[in-house]
């Protein structure tokens, strides 16, 4: 279709395309016009830039409630009276509950408003299959999916083990590891998911389509297994306003945040809540680079929060906050571990940093993403090498009472970043490193015995336990107190490694310090306009060629791409 200097472009995937809003479409049809040409193409088809283009729902999660008898679902459809109906009984729900809407804005260029429902589901009996649908007083409604409520302290005891899915860095493009969750969730395998930040790599690209394509991609998983949350860098744009947004119906904890993209909402940068024998504790460690009021804020709840647990009903504590306080992938674990684990330098101190309040809280295990790769270290005891951040801490390479935090990075879920190379050698601290795609599955046992596992996705078309290992802890409490202290060794490299070579290489390299959270967001704005969805099913059209065949290669759109370092070889 042309007229004057105004083309459009059909693509007809399905027989009955959905209306979707974005530069000039209707169905599957793709215009790029003149003002005066896209004014008439309005005129003549509402809904080609509607602001609520989703006839009907979508982007389905769940998540746990602020008890065991309640479970959030939030999800995208049209505006209107919404509720969602549940029950145990497959062949009609009994139980109703109305929901709340409220306008999602993306604030760039296209302006794209639609509506977002959340509902929750109160009365539940703990420990049982419930079967749901959401939906809409003008009609629209969704499949019908199934989630188990969760235990409370009485039906725990005979509940099996709770399995937690448990991953960061997972993109819509090279998402290596979501047919393999999608199987376990299948399964019945599952019984949470946490996912440490960074999404779709990016949800707000192309205006937020490639989000919404996301949230479509994991909704077999997410609407029916917890899927809990943390936002990482990936998600900084707009102050973290498509995480935020998205992510509304966690079990806020920690108050509200104001910002003018999104007013004042329930607080979902850093919260917690319990499961099973666990409590588990989101953190922002992006405020760290850029918020500097909200660093102090988020302290003193962390403090609060620690300091409040009850270690006889959930004697394991478990934080996950995107960035590593420890690793040894790259520079990352250089600066910005140092940053999240010493804290910000104010007036020549280091203040608010998280390792010694994990360490003063007896905190069983730090769990985050970030580097594209897999590192589970043994605990690591606080002690600050200044000359060298790499080589602070101290280990005993426990797996049986560990007397510190023991440390783990799980960001190889996979993404069009692909893999992040080792590019230091492993200290004494690491128990394992592997640079392949993968989720972490942890089965909780009981109050002293957790299994950590890692499943390698790239191992041929099956799944794969790459790395196990038995986290045993007979002393729930403050590190300082446990019997094992007096066994704390100095933190090193391994024997036959030879430090003096990685002490050269670091001298004169300047310290790639992690770019804050703000210019994170400008350097990912500057790529998200460099490519377009065509329509559904198709790859995405680029105006970096090279970009394009790439992503054509990996398949699923996505509009991000990463200038990578030179790999450093210490031999």
């Amino acid at each position: 279709l042309g007229l004057g200097s105004s083309t459009c472009r059909a693509h007809f995937p399905h027989a009955f395309p959905r209306i979707q809003a974005g530069y000039m479409t209707l169905g599957m049809v793709a215009c790029t016009a003149t003002p005066a040409f896209a004014f008439l193409l309005a005129s003549f088809f509402q809904g080609c830039a509607s602001d609520n283009p989703f006839l009907e729902p979508e982007q389905i999660h769940i998540g746990l409630g602020l008890g065991p008898s309640e479970m959030t679902v939030q999800w995208v459809g049209p505006p209107g009276s919404v509720y969602v109906e549940y029950g145990t009984d497959p062949s009609g729900p009994s139980q109703h509950q109305q929901g709340d809407s409220f306008t999602f804005s993306d604030t760039q260029q296209e302006r794209r408003n639609y509506t977002m429902h959340i509902a929750t589901m109160m009365g539940l009996v703990p420990n049982t299959d419930y079967h749901y649908v959401v939906g809409a007083e003008s009609g629209a409604r969704s499949r019908q999916y199934r989630f188990k409520s969760a235990s409370d302290t009485e039906s725990l005891k005979s509940r099996p083990p709770l399995t937690y899915a448990i991953y960061g860095d997972l993109g819509d493009y090279n998402g290596h590891a979501l047919p393999s969750l999608k199987k376990a969730t299948l399964a019945g395998e599952l019984d949470m998911v946490l996912h440490i930040g960074d999404f779709a790599y990016n949800m707000h690209s192309d205006n937020g389509r490639n989000g919404d394509a996301f949230m479509r991609d994991i909704e077999p998983v997410a609407a029916t297994v917890p899927y809990m949350v943390a936002h990482g860098n990936h998600e900084a744009a707009f102050n973290f306003n498509h995480y935020t947004q998205r992510f509304r119906n966690m079990p806020s904890n920690s108050g509200s945040l104001a910002f003018a993209e999104f007013g004042t909402v329930p607080n979902n940068w850093w919260y917690s809540w319990d499961s099973g024998l666990v409590h588990f504790v989101t953190l922002s460690t992006e405020v760290y680079f850029s918020y500097p009021d909200l660093t102090a804020k988020q302290y003193a709840w962390l403090v609060q929060d620690l300091g409040s647990v009850n270690r006889t009903r959930t004697p394991w504590v478990i934080v996950n906050g995107h960035r590593p306080l420890y690793c040894s992938c790259d520079s990352d674990c250089l600066g910005a571990a140092t940053t999240n684990r010493m804290g910000n330098v104010i007036n020549g101190t280091f203040k608010y940093g998280l390792e010694q309040l994990f360490f003063s809280h007896g905190v069983d295990l730090y769990i985050a993403g970030h580097e594209h790769d897999y590192e589970r270290m043994y605990d690591v005891s606080p002690h600050y090498n200044s000359s060298f951040p790499l080589f602070s801490g101290r280990t005993t390479e426990s797996t049986v009472d560990p007397p510190a935090t023991t440390y783990i990075v799980t960001g190889s879920a996979g993404s069009v970043e692909g893999h992040e190379p080792f590019t230091f050698p492993a200290l004494r601290r690491s128990a394992k490193r592997l640079n392949t795609f993968g989720w972490s599955k942890m089965t909780v046992h009981n109050a002293t015995h957790l299994l950590w596992q890692q499943v390698q996705t790239d191992s041929g078309g099956r799944d794969e336990i790459a790395d196990e290992a038995w986290i045993v802890q007979h002393h729930h409490a403050p590190f300082p107190d446990h019997p094992r202290r007096h066994v704390v060794s100095r933190a090193g490299l391994a024997e036959h490694i030879d430090s003096s070579a990685i002490v050269r290489a670091l001298v004169g390299r300047p310290a790639r310090v992690a770019a804050t959270a703000a210019a994170g967001a400008a350097a990912e704005d500057s790529r998200s306009g460099q490519c377009k969805r065509r329509g559904h099913g198709e790859h995405c059209e680029c105006t970096d060629k090279e970009l394009e065949m790439e992503l054509a290669r990996l398949g699923h759109w996505q509009a991000s791409k990463l200038k990578r370092e030179p790999e450093v070889n210490f031999v």
